[in-house]
């Protein structure tokens, strides 16, 4: 059987999977993912379909080979999922989340699922136990509050993510660390807990680049999943490739 290329190309980096019967084989990081990077994949893996998730502009040089080389398909709001999507503006939607919501649905069909992503914004996402993706919330991520507290103020300086095991904060740079990563914690619990009230049985997935920042943090009984929208996106492919088989 022939491999799947999975290409998710978000505004600051480009991430490349290979699938091979439902296994991720092959799993990279690229600053930027061109028809070279493409190349060298070839020299490794067999491909037959290929999907491109993609928030940036079009790369129309790689587009025009994949579309001449292979069963290629560039998510859309107009791509068929496995799942419903009952969101009101599904132009607006980020594929992310839906792949989140895909992946959900697929790892736990019989329970409602709440996904948490840490990236550059921190979301919310909600697939019920009747397929159907509801929506969530969207939150400025860690890098984004560190940053927002640095731009919009005259003295406060930049900082990183470092753990932390305080809550007071004695000088600036720990009162910018606790309000910051104490705030994500205490925000995201509360939110979670609010999804257990209105969804009994609920799983909770985390992803994200920042989730290991904050999976051990959380008060309820998560599950971390690193790759959970390449699995969705996969997942995706699949859905398409079966429907056109």
């Amino acid at each position: 059987m022939l491999n799947k290329l999975i290409l998710d190309f978000g505004n600051s980096l480009h991430k490349a999977a290979v699938v091979d019967n439902g296994n991720m084989v092959f799993f990279s990081n690229y600053p930027s993912f061109n028809l070279n990077a493409l190349k060298q994949l070839e020299k490794e893996f067999q491909f037959k379909n290929v999907l491109l998730s993609s928030v940036i502009q079009a790369d129309n040089i790689l587009e025009e080979y994949l579309h001449k080389h292979y069963s290629f398909l560039k998510l859309s709001e107009k791509t068929p999922l496995p799942i419903i999507n009952q969101y009101q503006s599904p132009e607006t939607l980020g594929y992310d989340r839906i792949a989140c919501a895909v992946a959900a649905n697929h790892l736990f069909p019989q329970h409602s699922v709440l996904t948490v992503q840490f990236g550059s914004c921190i979301t919310f996402d909600l697939v019920n136990a009747q397929k159907a993706y509801k929506g969530g919330s969207i939150a400025p991520g860690l890098k984004m509050r560190f940053n927002a507290l640095h731009q919009f103020t005259q003295k406060l300086p930049l900082l990183d993510y470092k753990p932390i095991d305080f809550l007071v904060g004695t000088n600036t740079e720990e009162s910018i660390l606790s309000g910051v990563i104490n705030g994500i914690v205490n925000e995201c619990n509360g939110i979670i807990n609010a999804y257990h009230e209105r969804y009994p049985n609920l799983k909770v997935i985390v992803s994200g680049g920042d989730s290991s920042y904050f999976d051990k943090l959380l008060n309820d009984e998560i599950i971390t999943y690193p790759n959970l929208v390449m699995l969705g996106l996969s997942l995706i492919l699949n859905h398409n490739v079966e429907k056109q088989n």
